[in-house]
C-alpha cells in the first residue's frame, strides 16, 4: 500500500463486501454495490467488480464477498463471446457481448463457446457503450 500527501491508497485488485441477500451461483459472476452491500446486477449494469473463484457457490445474505475490481481475472460466460469482444454483464452477472447502452465492464481474453465457460477477461470498466 502506497501513501501519497498523508492519504493512504488501497492497490489491491479485490475488495470485500457483504452479500446484501443470498445468492447462489456467486463464484465468476459480476456484482453491484447496493447500500454497502453486494447483489447481482440487472442486465447491461455499471457493476464494482468479479466475484472470485474462491468465494463460496452459495453466499447467505451479510456473508462476506471477495470481488476483484480491476486487472486480469475470470468471468462465467452468458453466451459464446470471441477474444477480443467488449464484455457486458447481463442480469445473472454473467459475461455478454456489450450492447449499445451496456457498461463495458471487460474485454474477453478468451473465446468461450457456449453460456458457462469460463473466460480470461481484463476488467476496464470503460464507460457506457454508444
Amino acid at each position: 500500500m502506497a501513501t501519497y500527501f498523508g492519504t493512504s491508497i488501497n492497490e489491491s485488485p479485490t475488495v470485500v463486501f457483504p452479500a446484501k441477500e443470498k445468492i447462489e451461483g456467486a463464484q465468476g459472476i459480476a456484482l453491484v454495490i447496493d447500500g454497502e452491500k453486494l447483489t447481482k446486477p440487472t442486465a447491461g449494469a455499471n457493476v464494482i467488480g468479479l466475484s472470485l473463484f474462491t468465494n463460496d457457490e452459495t453466499v447467505e445474505a451479510g456473508d462476506d464477498i471477495t470481488v476483484q475490481v480491476k486487472d486480469i481475472g475470470k468471468w462465467i460466460a452468458g453466451e459464446a463471446v470471441e477474444a477480443g469482444d467488449e464484455l457486458a454483464t447481463d442480469a445473472e452477472g454473467k459475461a455478454v457481448k456489450a450492447t449499445s447502452g451496456s457498461f463495458i465492464t471487460a474485454v474477453a481474453l478468451s473465446k468461450a463457446t457456449a453460456k458457462g465457460d469460463v473466460i480470461g477477461v481484463q476488467i476496464i470498466k470503460a464507460g457506457y457503450k454508444a
